[in-house]
Formats: structure tokens, C-alpha cells, sequence
């Protein structure tokens, strides 16, 4: 509400209140967002994953699916100089900021490769382990299977494959519950590509985390 007088226009003290209450309102709502998101590092526990992981100085690793390098990165420096982390990935962008990265780091002992939906492009048992997190619920139902039996191709003979992806829960707000793979289904594609369940760890808040071998 406007008041003239002597030619000038004063604005009522509640105009002026109303925009700066939706703006405390807005700031309010957007810090209460924040506070609840949660930090990956918090629920992922990568530094943990990594030591369960068991890798040794020199060792050598495939990250399948690697993305940006959350745990590429972690792998390079676990595994040593002498050891050698294969970051493969289908998305050569992320690749470039991997790679990147990596440099940044002075990672010497990787190795980016850029795959294609059902090949991974590394050679015959060229790793010692196998590191697959988040990905298979990505993969297209028909080519989950030939994907990890061309990744397991990649695997020496008595050899692990590690495997992390969301739980089929509907607590898991990352994806929609209809893109998430059952555990036992996860079981069943692994060991349907030639595998065997070696063990399988709880403590991960969003998902399954299991662990296969590939019999000698």
C-alpha cells in the first residue's frame, strides 16, 4: 500500500517485510537441505574399502567403470609404484578429467582406457583384481552379463573380483528403485560369468559389497 504525501510516495512497512520473510524462508529451507545431504566420504567409507580390498604394493587393478576416479585415484595410490590401476570407462569425458587428475597427483602407474558398452578393451588375465562399484545398475539388463564376462576374461586365475552397487532398498535415493539389481541377482550374473562368492561385507550403509573368486 502506497501514501501519498507532499509528492511522496512511502511504502508501507509491511511491503518492505514480506520479501525480506520469503527471503529468510528460502535461506532457511536451503540450509535445512544442506544440513540433511549427506557426505559421500560418510557413507561410502572408501578409505575402509580400500583396505579391505587387501591390495598389495604392486599389484595390478581394473577399475570398471571408473568415472572420475572417487576410487581410481584411491587404487593408484594403494597399489604403489610399482603396481598399476587400469581405469576403464565408457565416458571419455570423464576420462579426460581422470586423467587430468591423475597428473595433478603425479600418478605414474595408471593406465586410462576408454571401453565400449559390452568390452572393456583390457587384455586376457592382466589383473590381479577387479574393482566394479555402482555400475551394473547402469548397464542395460541384456548386457550385464557379457559385460562382467568380458571383464573377468581380464582376470588371473584365482583372482578377485570386488563388487559394490546399491542395494534394491527403497532407503536408496540415488537412483530409481527400478534401476536397482537385487543382491542375489548380483550373485547370480557373477557366478553365471564363471565366479564363486568369496565373501561378502555389511558395513556399507546404501549397498551390497561382495566379494568373488575366479577358481585356478
Amino acid at each position: 500500500m502506497k501514501t501519498e504525501m507532499n509528492n511522496i510516495s512511502l511504502v508501507s512497512p509491511v511491503m518492505v517485510m514480506i520479501p525480506l520473510v520469503h527471503s529468510v524462508l528460502a535461506c532457511l529451507i536451503l540450509s535445512s537441505a544442506f544440513s540433511f545431504a549427506e557426505d559421500r566420504n560418510d557413507w561410502q567409507q572408501p578409505d575402509r574399502v580400500i583396505s579391505d580390498l587387501g591390495l598389495k604394493h604392486g599389484t595390478r587393478v581394473a577399475d570398471i567403470g571408473c568415472g572420475e576416479g572417487y576410487f581410481a585415484l584411491r587404487l593408484a595410490r594403494s597399489v604403489g609404484e610399482q603396481g598399476l590401476v587400469y581405469m576403464v570407462d565408457i565416458n571419455a569425458h570423464s576420462l579426460d578429467v581422470l586423467k587430468k587428475k591423475a597428473e595433478q597427483e603425479h600418478l605414474i602407474n595408471v593406465v586410462v582406457i576408454v571401453s565400449e558398452p559390452t568390452d572393456t578393451k583390457l587384455q586376457p588375465s592382466c589383473v590381479d583384481a577387479l574393482f566394479v562399484c555402482d555400475l551394473l545398475h547402469e548397464v542395460p539388463k541384456a548386457q550385464r552379463l557379457p559385460l562382467v564376462k568380458n571383464t573377468v576374461r581380464a582376470l588371473k586365475s584365482g583372482g578377485f573380483l570386488y563388487l559394490i552397487d546399491y542395494r534394491k532398498s527403497k532407503d536408496v535415493k540415488f537412483d530409481p528403485y527400478e534401476k536397482l539389481i537385487p543382491r542375489d541377482d548380483l550373485v547370480r550374473i557373477c557366478t553365471d560369468a564363471g565366479l564363486r562368492l568369496d565373501g561378502e561385507f555389511h558395513y556399507l550403509k546404501y549397498q551390497v559389497f561382495l566379494r568373488f573368486q575366479k577358481p585356478f
